[in-house]
């Protein structure tokens, strides 16, 4: 009961996530160097899906508010994720959930039919844990690798975490209901001889409130058939991407069933 009481006590500050630095061809930058300004609340989730902090959970869209780091297409991008700094944990652990990874070019600066998915990651059944709980037993780490045919030139690089702990509700009029999002933009210039900008979706309006992806109960539902939202994963070679359609599973119908309690912390 202590540790309860203690667990409920710690500040909302314990709880969320934000990308604190970004490694590219092998050399960590600074904290916030080539990353999209933070809002004030840095590691706070963005709630709701129409909403244009979908795009960066940012408070400054220019891209002259941070530097721009060159990475080779092809090459690998380390993204780390921590709740308050270098040091701190990645992400609660009860914030389970998927991780993606977006791209855009920069030109358009998020807006149109122009992000397109390079990465996603659910749960491992073998491991039987999420992406999220993945990050936070090594460190907050998640790594990418950039097409290797994508055209060269400026791009926004969004990742993003979604946590389902609260995601068998739906967001709407109590605002502590629905998934929780975590996506943080980093601008990056691509170099190489690739000749493809991979067709894209528009963002906030990839996500629907109840695609079964993001209204998914952790309780009742099979992680093992996770539907990943959003487009398929674009992989080099593939103009028109290879993830094929998210695998179908039964989680819109739901058989009812007493949900289990748990001790939840409160959100803000």
């Amino acid at each position: 009961m202590l540790a309860m009481a203690l667990a409920l006590a710690l500040p909302a500050v314990q709880a969320h996530t934000y990308v604190a630095t970004v490694t590219v061809g092998g050399k960590e930058q600074p904290e916030g160097k080539c990353i999209r300004p933070w809002w004030k609340n840095e590691n706070y989730p963005q709630m709701d899906l129409d909403a244009q902090d979908m795009l960066c959970r940012t408070k400054n869209m220019d891209p002259s508010a941070t530097d721009i780091c060159p990475v080779a297409a092809g090459s690998t991008v380390r993204i780390l994720w921590t709740e308050s700094g270098k040091g701190s944990r990645a992400i609660d652990p009860e914030h389970p959930g998927p991780c993606f990874v977006y791209m855009s070019p920069m030109e358009a600066n998020g807006k149109g039919n122009v992000w397109f998915k390079i990465a996603e990651e659910g749960y491992d059944p073998k491991a039987k844990r999420w992406c999220t709980r993945r990050m936070y037993d090594e460190g907050g780490i998640f790594e990418v690798t950039i097409p290797a045919d994508l055209k060269p030139g400026n791009y926004i690089m969004r990742p993003e975490l979604i946590s389902l702990h609260e995601a068998d509700r739906v967001y709407g009029a109590d605002k502590s209901a629905g998934a929780q999002y975590y996506p943080n933009c980093i601008q990056l210039k691509v170099t190489g001889s690739g000749t493809v900008v991979p067709p894209g979706v528009a963002i906030p309006g990839i996500y629907k409130k109840n695609d079964p992806g993001i209204h998914f109960n952790l309780w009742d539902d099979d992680p093992n058939k996770y539907p990943f939202p959003g487009p398929p994963v674009y992989k080099s070679g593939s103009a028109k991407g290879t993830g094929g359609d998210p695998p179908k599973s039964g989680c819109t119908k739901r058989k009812a069933r007493k949900r289990q309690p748990v001790a939840r912390r409160q959100e803000m």
